[in-house]
């Protein structure tokens, strides 16, 4: 066989390169070339063999240097052999005892093991906030059980991939061959801000770097996304269910669907109490009513608007900010009370006033001894009505004007009975809610006393609170009675008074039946507390709600971040994809990175004499512009354009494309692609061209 020859020259060509061209050059592997003629490739089925036997494929010259050997007429014709791809991983078992395949170095990232959980987290974490999210809702965030502003996000791990491929890259472009030095020896997108690596990878045809570039600046996006996700909040919740009687196990289960276990301690029933027939309870209550006017003292507890709910224990074993929400019955006082008109009439003395209303009257005297009189009193109605249950006037008179003038309200009380569901502050009773259910009837909670309400003797209706069916009262009871009749009425002329009006305001604008209507429901729900309830003991089921600290999750920083996980997985998989493609004949022993790996891959080498002794950088530009560098398969070494063995130093057939040109089957610049298949000789004498193939 003859002698290899390269590019047309002899196989003693090299011996005349200058030594700094040649390096180490005559070490490395020479290809075989071997003669046949096209009738012996013909009947060998196009094969071609070199001495040892090994079948080796048939393909074009690496670059135009480097040309087939034959004569014109077609006989005896030289091609360059190259082992199959399918055994190209022996290329490197070489120089290893049982010819085993010496193992490449290759980044922990770029591994499969690594990379394809880290894309299966990514999309199992976008599919698990957007689940995250619909609970948070539901849920209404969860319990609170410390300072999550400390927790740090493991989502940096992402960091790790993108930049070992923007460090590979100079690597990768060595081994596709035809590398200038500005996309390779020379190349560090390190260098560079990660906001404008991607341009500059771009402008180099590098679009798996600016991709990936591209990729680190969506990743940057996931701290201040993921220390935007959870916000504590407070939550107006319900609390979990307790019971006061821990010890039964069956209403501690009960709670836990239906609420919290308490007792309610009155019951709907005419309480006709020692303090009720010496009219303390009415006196006390009067007093209360004057006073909530005169100083805004607002509702008493278990009292609201007029509706007055009984006595139940207060939750506060389970919070004590809060409001408890209990289904009860209530007693709704209603004044009725509604403006009258007042015949006056001069005497000598004073003046005579009277009302009538329907069959309602009443008739009042004033004398001239005070400017301003005012007073109370039940009407004369149906004799066979008790005088407890009439309908009352509150009169008032001055002399501050001329003429005089008179003002009354009459009121007509009545008790309504309801089932209703009733909101109270758990730290003082004071309801804040009452809603209305249904009406109070026999099947109702606590309806077991309410009969002498409902019938015999209240037969429904409402005391007036201002007259009193009393049998033979002491001189105590009396004056409290009295005092009753004076106490009301001097609150609501007070109020009038201090209100912007005055009192000749209040009388020309009628401003009095507000007034009396707002003392006078007061005063009916506080003596419904204490007559229309009795002491009564039985269990209620109460919900107990109150402000929780809640973790919630972002609406719009989960939908972000779902966002860029997707993207980040479904582009890492892209780029992964091509470049395992890309770096496929690279097989690196070791880390690059260090002084010695640069040494190992450089020296001996023709670049390495032509940058001996240049240390700056301009120098090495100029040195090394208009050359192009490959990567040597088997040793790994740089070896330069013109230098022996650069031809073949990457296979012909394996030509790099970039992702985009791979993509949309495009030629990139000056890069060759074979477009028959592989084992086909492409030769001026080849029998193939001979038969039109």
């Amino acid at each position: 066989m003859a002698s290899p020859a390269y590019g047309g020259q002899s196989g003693s060509s090299a011996n005349s390169r200058p030594a700094s061209l040649t390096g180490n050059a005559s070490s490395m592997p020479i290809p075989v070339l071997s003669y046949n003629t096209p009738e012996e490739r013909h009947g060998g089925g196009g094969d071609l063999s070199h001495s040892s036997g090994e079948r080796l494929d048939a393909s074009p010259p690496a670059t135009p240097h480097q040309a087939l050997l034959g004569s014109s007429d077609g006989g005896g014709v030289q091609f360059a052999s190259y082992r199959s791809e399918k055994r190209g991983n022996e290329d490197y078992a070489e120089g290893r005892e049982g010819g085993s395949v010496d193992p490449k170095w290759l980044p922990l990232p770029l591994r499969l093991w690594f990379w394809l959980p880290l894309v299966v987290v990514l999309v199992l974490g976008a599919i698990g906030l957007e689940i995250a999210l619909h609970f948070s809702k539901k849920n209404q965030g969860w319990k609170s059980s410390g300072d999550i502003g400390s927790t740090e996000n493991a989502l940096h791990y992402v960091y790790t991939l993108p930049p070992v491929i923007v460090m590979a890259v100079p690597y990768v472009d060595l081994v596709h061959g035809d590398s200038p030095p500005h996309r390779s020896l020379l190349l560090d997108y390190t260098r560079y801000n990660n906001f404008f690596v991607w341009s500059r990878a771009a402008a180099n045809r590098h679009y798996l770097v600016a991709l990936a570039s591209l990729m680190v600046l969506l990743s940057m996006s996931f701290q201040p996304l993921a220390a935007a996700l959870l916000a504590v909040r407070d939550t107006w919740l319900a609390q979990p269910g307790k019971s006061i009687q821990f010890h039964a196990i069956y209403k501690f289960r009960a709670n836990r669907l239906l609420g919290v276990n308490i007792f309610n301690q009155r019951a709907i029933g005419l309480n006709q109490n020692n303090q009720f027939n010496d009219l303390t309870s009415f006196l006390t209550a009067s007093g209360y009513a004057g006073a909530s006017i005169l100083y805004d003292l607002g509702d008493p507890p278990f009292i609201h608007q007029g509706y007055t709910v009984g006595l139940f224990d207060l939750p506060t074993f389970i919070t004590s900010n809060g409001s408890v929400i209990a289904n009860t019955t209530a007693v709704k006082s209603v004044p009725n009370c509604v403006p009258v008109s007042v015949n006056m009439n001069q005497t000598t003395t004073g003046w005579d006033n009277s009302v009538s209303s329907g069959n309602c009257s009443i008739t009042w005297s004033v004398d001239q001894n005070a400017r301003t009189l005012f007073g109370t009193n039940t009407t004369v109605c149906n004799p066979e009505v008790p005088q407890q249950f009439l309908p009352v006037v509150f009169w008032f008179f001055t002399y501050e004007t001329t003429p005089p003038q008179s003002s009354a309200t009459l009121c007509s009380p009545t008790i309504e009975l309801w089932d209703v569901e009733a909101t109270a502050d758990v730290s003082t009773g004071n309801l804040t809610n009452i809603r209305e259910l249904r009406p109070f009837s026999s099947a109702s909670n606590f309806s077991s006393l309410a009969a002498n309400v409902t019938g015999a003797p209240l037969e429904g209706r409402a005391y007036n609170g201002i007259q009193f069916n009393l049998t033979d009262p002491d001189e105590f009871v009396t004056r409290r009675g009295e005092a009753l009749q004076l106490q009301l009425p001097a609150a609501v002329f007070q109020a009038a008074v201090a209100s912007p009006e005055g009192v000749i305001g209040s009388f020309d604008a009628n401003k009095f039946v507000n007034l009396v209507t707002r003392v006078y429901t007061t005063y009916l729900a506080l003596v419904a507390s204490t007559v229309y309830f009795l002491p009564h003991q039985e269990p209620l089921v109460v919900e107990v709600r109150s402000f929780q600290k809640r973790v919630w999750l972002s609406d719009v920083a989960v939908h972000l971040l779902t966002t860029a996980m997707l993207l980040l997985a479904l582009f890492a998989t892209l780029i992964q994809l091509f470049h395992r493609h890309d770096r496929r004949q690279l097989r690196l022993k070791h880390e690059p990175g260090t002084i010695a790996s640069a040494v190992s891959i450089g020296a001996q080498t023709g670049m390495g004499d032509l940058l001996a002794g240049r240390q700056r950088a301009e120098e090495m530009d100029n040195i090394l512009r208009g050359k192009r560098f490959r990567i040597e398969p088997r040793t790994m070494k740089i070896i330069m354009e013109g230098e022996e063995g650069y031809e073949v130093a990457a296979s012909p057939m394996d030509r790099r494309r970039s992702v985009f040109a791979a993509l949309q089957n495009a030629r990139l610049g000056s890069r060759r692609f074979s477009t028959q298949p592989p084992g086909t000789p492409k030769s001026p004498a080849s029998p193939g061209r001979q038969q039109g193939v």
